[in-house]
């Protein structure tokens, strides 16, 4: 009934032409291993932006790279990067507890969650920490996240069991 699992997924992440991560989604196998990748991610309210004209949501994350930890090290030496992500086909967009760019308060960061689909309301959901999240209704299932930079280095790595 739904698209073929991506069996090429290790692959998508693995071919790097410049060295940049880049993974496309177009089903749920694979936004869960693109959720993944957007775990923790920073992103300003100010870096949203949604092209009715285009079908498209796009933001920059500044993503911790959990792709490249195995395990806490002795080092803590881990590293984060700017990604951009452009979802595609994006009928219209709703959010709750979130300031956008529109509003005349300062820019904030919000830590991204996770990001769900449900595929009976064909709704994207971003979630985020303070309650926040966006939902984008879609026609299709097509999101494309791509590292925008070099990764720099961080000692924080997220901790979820505080």
């Amino acid at each position: 009934m739904g698209e073929e699992p991506n069996k090429n997924f290790g692959k998508q992440l693995l071919n790097k032409r410049d060295g940049a991560l880049f993974f496309r989604a177009k089903n749920e196998q694979d936004l869960a291993v693109l959720s993944s990748l957007l775990q923790d991610a920073m992103i300003n309210n100010l870096d949203f932006q949604f092209s009715k004209k285009e079908k498209t949501f796009l933001f920059v994350a500044n993503r911790f790279c959990w792709e490249n930890v195995a395990s806490k090290t002795k080092e803590k030496v881990f590293q984060r990067v700017l990604s951009g992500v452009n979802i595609q086909n994006v009928t219209s967009v709703k959010h709750k507890n979130f300031i956008s760019k529109n509003d005349a308060r300062t820019a904030l960061f919000y830590n991204l969650l996770t990001v769900g689909y449900d595929r009976q309301k064909s709704q994207i959901t971003l979630v985020f920490s303070l309650n926040a999240c966006v939902k984008l209704d879609v026609s299709k299932l097509d999101i494309f996240i791509k590292d925008v930079e070099e990764p720099y280095p961080t000692q924080k790595i997220p901790d979820h069991f505080k």
